[in-house]
């Protein structure tokens, strides 16, 4: 992975009245061979002072009201902009949280999520070696008008999943769950259009890779890697002409003619036809993919997404 992008950013309110008393309890801590001594180039550290609003950013429910009153009551907090993700990382972020502990940490909330824990809650939760138990611990869901979503699923990387509302609320978060929890014990190699489903008893759904639509690009929990869209119960896979790789990206492509002016359907098409591409095995394509920091469009699906994405042209 780009060592230049930042993965994962943790918010973790604390004692300590300044940076320099976070810095002393990281000295001599590494990450792959680099030693922090307070920053480095796979952590970026700064201190924010309390803005009144340490409490309410931990009163979703996974805090309790008299611990919350603690984190509210903190001098300030340590902001950790990590350039690993939770998956690739996890031994090292978990090394470094221990020692933030031990020097005063009350708290840790993922800002890809918004979802804070006690401290050693959060520990328990990425010590563990059980991908269950890091997603309870990073991912959360919202249920919208006509879906229910994941969000926080590119702190590790991966795609979060988007399900139309034809079942349960239940069902459908134990069935995203499901996939998203897929993803982390196994990395599938899962292209658009193939389908899926947790057990023989459940119909195939099938999967289309979508680019998050939730939040605005730069928005903490905004998913550059996009969502796994689930198509209807029953639905069929899609025949596939193979993978291939964009260069320049084809989203790139459309975003610099996009400058010169609204594109309309037959544009975008015409561009996606005249770009330079590749074929690829699967495989390499999710590699680029992480390495470049986001997901490109569905060149089968290219007008559909770009719509999507800039409503008015």
């Amino acid at each position: 992975m780009g060592r230049s992008l930042v993965r994962v950013i943790l918010f973790v309110p604390g004692s300590p009245p300044s940076l320099s008393g976070w810095k002393l309890a990281l000295r001599g801590l590494s990450i792959d061979g680099e030693r922090l001594e307070g920053v480095g180039p796979r952590v970026d550290l700064e201190w924010v002072a309390n803005d009144g609003h340490f409490g309410e950013a931990f009163s979703f429910g996974t805090v309790p009201a008299r611990e919350v009153k603690r984190i509210d009551q903190a001098p300030g907090a340590l902001v950790l902009s990590c350039h690993v993700d939770l998956l690739e990382g996890r031994a090292a972020l978990v090394a470094m949280v221990e020692r933030l502990r031990d020097a005063g940490a009350l708290a840790v909330r993922l800002e890809q999520s918004k979802l804070g824990w006690l401290v050693d809650d959060w520990l328990a939760h990425f010590q563990a070696d059980d991908a269950w138990s890091w997603h309870r611990g990073a991912v959360t869901f919202l249920r919208g008008d006509d879906a229910l979503q994941s969000i926080g699923m590119h702190a590790f990387s991966r795609p979060d999943v988007w399900l139309p509302l034809d079942e349960p609320n239940e069902a459908l978060q134990q069935l995203g769950s499901t996939l998203n929890v897929y993803q982390l014990e196994e990395d599938p190699t899962l292209l658009s259009g193939h389908t899926f489903r947790p057990d023989e008893a459940t119909p195939r759904r099938r999967l289309e890779r979508w680019p998050a639509l939730e939040y605005p690009e730069g928005h903490p929990c905004h998913n550059p890697y996009g969502v796994w869209r689930f198509g209807q119960k029953g639905s069929t896979a899609r025949e596939h002409t193979g993978a291939f790789n964009f260069m320049p990206a084809l989203r790139a492509v459309l975003e610099a003619a996009a400058k010169q002016g609204p594109l309309d359907e037959a544009r975008v098409l015409a561009l996606r036809d005249a770009a330079s591409v590749v074929a690829v095995e699967p495989r390499m394509l999710l590699t680029l993919e992480r390495q470049r920091g986001y997901a490109d469009l569905d060149p089968e699906l290219v007008w559909e997404q770009w719509s999507a994405l800039h409503p008015s042209g």
